[in-house]
């Protein structure tokens, strides 16, 4: 079973899970063990960084899921992403005809995303370091895109469960299936008009009123770059993407039932990208952290409650093998993920107070954090979480009268949202 620790905490001997790389450079390949020279390399040149080594210990007491594959194939989806926003991005600054770009193309990417996503319907909730690799703002929107698409196809699934259950009722009549397709569009384009400005990530100096403007206008001048046969709905989710559910986005200030489900959708994929993501100005926020102040922090007035459910049932912050301290002062292993709240994983207790291996018969577990409303996590990888956790950190379900209206403005009611 891997674990995922840090570079602080590697000792010779231990063995590679991961593959180790600097943007696109191996550095360490899966399956090496370690000596002490690639020790002091990792310390030196990545310290606190992320590693996944094996535990063959836990291999023997607990079957876990191994994650390989989904993070092979996550990858691999939004590298080719990546490279088709780089091309798109490319004919924009170069001004070639809009009627040029390939729909088409973008469907077919689309098509594989959603077979993937079929397969791997949670797992698949998985955002790939790219940022050195492509550039800041492509590696962000292949992962708006992602996003959106996982969010949009988790939606969908649940009108096609709910539709199977309650055939009777004519509040969930409608169309045959919901159409991804303008939302993975939106997704795609709507930051171009950010193309021109791509060097304002790389600033490090406090933007100007006139740069701030600018940026503002973004998804006005996204809309008017889309190829002229694009959707007439996938303009407006382009100009609407950073309304907020409270009312207080731009740049038509509207609020809650206003804007598009989709739009919505492609709001909270934005805002979680952004907060997980490496900029010059800022650290990226941990998984943990950001979907924590997405769900209950000061901002979350901004985003549509019931997407931000659905989002916290297909997000997992905590990946399998992630070693986390707890308020007892031991450390645990995450074993499965969440199953009532992405925030509550079961775990096994595998480290005393000081950091220490226990010994096999002392391990404890597998608990379900779910049912040990006093047993709490206070850090992982560094991270201080103890805050986190002084509230009761369950996420409702979506209620029934919540999807009703949800599923309303999917098909009927927000597909006619108008701009301010």
């Amino acid at each position: 079973m891997p674990i995922h620790t840090t570079t602080d905490d590697l000792t010779a001997g231990m063995t590679l899970h991961d593959a180790v790389y600097d943007g696109p450079q191996l550095v360490l390949a899966a399956g090496k063990t370690l000596n002490s020279a690639d020790v002091d390399f990792l310390r030196n040149h990545r310290p606190g960084a992320s590693v996944s080594v094996e535990d063959p210990i836990l291999d023997e007491i607990i079957a876990f899921h191994d994650e390989r594959g989904d993070n092979a194939l996550a990858q691999e989806t939004q590298s080719k992403l990546a490279t088709v926003i780089s091309d798109v991005q490319e004919q924009y600054c170069s001004r070639i005809t809009r009627a040029s770009l390939d729909c088409q193309s973008i469907k077919n990417t689309v098509g594989g995303v959603l077979n993937y996503l079929g397969e791997k319907p949670v797992l698949a909730a998985k955002l790939c370091d790219m940022d050195r690799e492509h550039g800041y703002l492509v590696a962000h929107s292949a992962h708006v895109f992602y996003l959106s698409i996982v969010l949009g196809n988790a939606v969908r699934s649940r009108v096609r469960d709910a539709r199977r259950k309650s055939r009777a009722q004519s509040t969930l009549h409608g169309k045959s299936d919901l159409d991804l397709t303008p939302l993975a569009l939106a997704a795609l384009f709507m930051d171009t008009g950010m193309a021109p400005l791509a060097d304002l990530y790389n600033q490090k100096e406090p933007l100007t009123l006139e740069q701030c403007e600018m940026i503002r206008n973004h998804p006005t001048v996204s809309a008017q770059a889309l190829p002229e046969d694009a959707p007439e709905l996938t303009k407006l989710l382009i100009e609407t993407h950073h309304e907020n559910h409270d009312g207080s986005g731009y740049p038509y200030g509207l609020k809650g039932d206003e804007i598009h489900v989709y739009a919505r959708i492609l709001r909270v994929a934005d805002a979680y990208a952004a907060a997980t993501s490496r900029q010059v100005y800022k650290e990226a926020c941990s998984s943990v952290r950001a979907l924590w102040e997405m769900t209950w922090g000061m901002f979350a007035h901004f985003y549509d409650p019931v997407i931000l459910k659905i989002f916290a049932s297909v997000i997992q912050p905590y990946p399998i093998g992630g070693v986390v301290r707890l308020n007892s002062q031991f450390g645990a292993v995450v074993v499965r993920y969440g199953r009532v709240s992405p925030f509550l994983p079961d775990i096994v207790i595998a480290f005393d107070e000081e950091g220490r291996r226990l010994p096999k018969d002392k391990l404890v577990g597998p608990i379900r954090l779910d049912a040990h409303p006093t047993l709490k996590i206070v850090e992982f990888l560094g991270e201080d979480l103890s805050e986190l956790y002084d509230r009761d950190t369950r996420v409702e379900k979506v209620s029934n009268a919540e999807f009703t209206t949800l599923y309303e403005g999917v098909v009927s009611g927000c597909a006619t949202a108008t701009r301010g």
